[in-house]
């Protein structure tokens, strides 16, 4: 090869290595963006649930029963699961 079709090798190969950087750069950008909106969603979501357990007392005597649940699953089910497993 000579030296003019190494340039225009090395050229080529630059542009195209600039496309990639662009379009990655891009992705990284875009899912920044994205992150960003879930994290005012999920704030926007818990200021919701607030103010929801304030005005309506079913959903708050509803909310406090399912964490009950959920506290007394956390403690039967291990051991249920040891009894099986062991017995």
């Amino acid at each position: 090869m000579s030296g003019m079709e190494v340039r225009v090798a090395a050229k080529t190969e630059q542009k195209m290595l600039d496309q990639r950087y662009a379009e990655a750069r891009a992705d990284l950008e875009r899912n920044r963006l994205i992150e960003n909106g879930q994290s005012g969603a999920l704030l926007f979501a818990a200021m919701a649930y607030g103010d929801a357990l304030e005005e309506n007392t079913l959903f708050r005597t509803a909310s406090h029963w399912a964490k009950l649940f959920c506290i007394g699953a956390a403690f039967v089910i291990p051991n249920l699961l040891v009894m099986h497993v062991l017995l």
